[in-house]
């Protein structure tokens, strides 16, 4: 069924001042950050450190352009969940699928289907071997993501490290510890 921009199974994506919105293929766009992503990591620590700024840079800009015309966040629970109900899916398509806290700063995130492992695949001698593949391929396709979650969280003061535990591909767990002393209120 079309979207509401009557993009059927696509991707809307917008360039600055342009005044309609283009649409993308989503297989497309997922193949291109494939690529991507496979080109840097060819690049060894050095591309891993640049796909990590790419989302960092990328987070930033999203959370200038969804929050704008909003008031400030009032603590570190509104602002997750604000990346949960907002910005997941303006990133990646959907809503996270789960969100934990322990009240002291840390949140985990679930996204059950993250869209940028679910096509991630890896060839072995045998099947162990290529599942371990897999996983690794996985981890290292959410270092973008990742980066986009600390840039978004950086850019609205709050600032925080995150983990990405991709094992259970296509399944991804994000662990963001917020900095500073910052506490769910």
């Amino acid at each position: 069924a079309p979207s509401p921009g009557g993009c059927a199974s696509e991707a809307r994506m917008s360039a600055p001042g342009a005044s309609a919105r283009a649409c993308v293929s989503e297989s497309a766009l997922d193949f291109l950050l494939l690529e991507a992503t496979r080109q840097y990591l060819d690049k060894g620590e050095a591309g891993r450190r640049a796909l990590h700024r790419m989302g960092f840079q990328v987070g930033a800009q999203l959370a200038e352009r969804h929050t704008k015309h909003r008031a400030r966040f009032a603590d570190s629970t509104e602002v997750v969940l604000f990346v949960c109900k907002e910005f997941w899916p303006a990133a990646f398509g959907k809503r996270v699928d789960s969100l934990k806290t322990n009240n002291k700063g840390t949140f985990v995130l679930t996204d059950n289907a993250f869209r940028w492992t679910r096509h991630v695949a890896a060839v072995g001698p045998s099947a162990d071997a290529g599942e371990s593949a897999r996983r690794a391929v996985a981890a290292e396709h959410t270092r973008v993501p990742a980066g986009m979650l600390t840039g978004f969280l950086a850019t609205l003061g709050y600032p925080a490290e995150v983990v990405a535990d991709a094992k259970n591909a296509p399944a991804v767990v994000f662990t963001v510890r917020l900095q500073g002393g910052a506490t769910a209120t």
